[in-house]
């Protein structure tokens, strides 16, 4: 798993590097629009609403394609 660093210490440098990067992921298409993920979510929220037992998270974070 991915370790959440804090941003604010970065580097000008670092954080440009990580801006382009993103930048770049987006123009190539390797992300997932909010919109995808918002229905998603809103999915997972209605399953567990109506009485889903286990959702699974793993499973649902992957699917998000991050």
């Amino acid at each position: 798993m991915n370790k959440i660093e804090n941003a604010s210490n970065w580097s000008k440098e670092r954080l440009d590097a990580e801006l382009e990067k993103g930048y770049n992921d987006m123009l190539k298409g390797r992300i997932t629009p909010w919109n995808d993920i918002y229905a998603k979510l809103s999915e997972a929220i209605s399953e567990i609403k109506n009485g889903s037992q286990g959702a699974d998270a793993e499973k649902f974070i992957k699917s998000l394609n991050f």
